[in-house]
C-alpha cells in the first residue's frame, strides 16, 4: 500500500492535489476510418470490373471446334467468322429470319439460323460475317448478332480489277527495256 491508502497503484500523483486523468483509445482513429473505407472501395471497383470483363468475355472459334464441343451452355455465347457459302441463303417472308451456311478459312461448313434484319451487302460472296450466338442441339449456329466486314477495305487495287470484271493485273504496267 501507499501513503494514500490505495492497495491497486502504488503511483503516488505529482500533485497532491491533482488526479491523473485516464486517455481515452478508440479502435477507430481517422487514418484507420478512411484506410477502411478506401480498402472497401477498392475491393467493390474490384470486383465489378471482374465481374464485367469475365461476362463479356466471348471468344473465336471454328467450325470445326464448335461441333465438337457440342451444344453451348445457356448463357455461353461463341463467336464464329466465316463467308457465305453461295446459294446457300434462304429469307423467310417474314423478311427478319434468314437460314444459311458459313464456311471458314478451312472449309469446313456450319448452318446458321439468323433472326434480324440484313443489308444487301451480305449478298457479297467476298464479304467476311462474324456471328455471335449459341450452336444448338440440332447442329444449328443460332444468333440474333450478325457483323458483315466490307470486303472494299482490304483488298488491293489488283483484286478490285479482278472482281469487277479485269484480269487482276496491277492497275499500272510495268515497262522494261529490253
Amino acid at each position: 500500500m501507499n501513503k494514500y491508502n490505495d492497495p491497486i497503484s502504488d503511483e503516488i500523483p505529482d500533485d497532491p492535489g491533482t488526479e491523473k486523468s485516464a486517455t481515452a483509445t478508440t479502435l477507430f482513429t481517422p487514418r484507420v476510418k478512411v484506410g477502411l473505407a478506401l480498402a472497401l472501395f477498392v475491393g467493390a471497383l474490384g470486383y465489378f470490373i471482374f465481374t464485367t470483363f469475365s461476362s463479356a468475355t466471348v471468344y473465336y472459334m471454328s467450325v470445326s471446334e464448335i461441333e465438337a464441343g457440342g451444344p453451348t451452355e445457356p448463357d455461353k455465347l461463341i463467336r464464329l467468322s466465316g463467308k457465305l457459302v453461295e446459294e446457300s441463303f434462304v429469307r423467310q417472308p417474314n423478311g427478319l429470319e434468314a437460314r444459311f451456311e458459313i464456311r471458314d478459312e478451312a472449309g469446313d461448313v456450319l448452318d446458321v439460323d439468323y433472326s434480324g434484319e440484313i443489308g444487301q451487302v451480305f449478298f457479297n460472296p467476298h464479304s467476311v460475317i462474324d456471328l455471335e450466338g449459341q450452336y444448338s442441339e440440332e447442329g444449328v449456329f443460332v444468333t440474333e448478332h450478325l457483323v458483315i466486314k466490307c470486303p472494299s477495305k482490304f483488298l488491293t487495287e489488283a483484286e478490285r480489277d479482278e472482281l469487277e470484271g479485269g484480269d487482276g493485273s496491277a492497275p499500272y504496267q510495268v515497262i522494261t527495256d529490253a
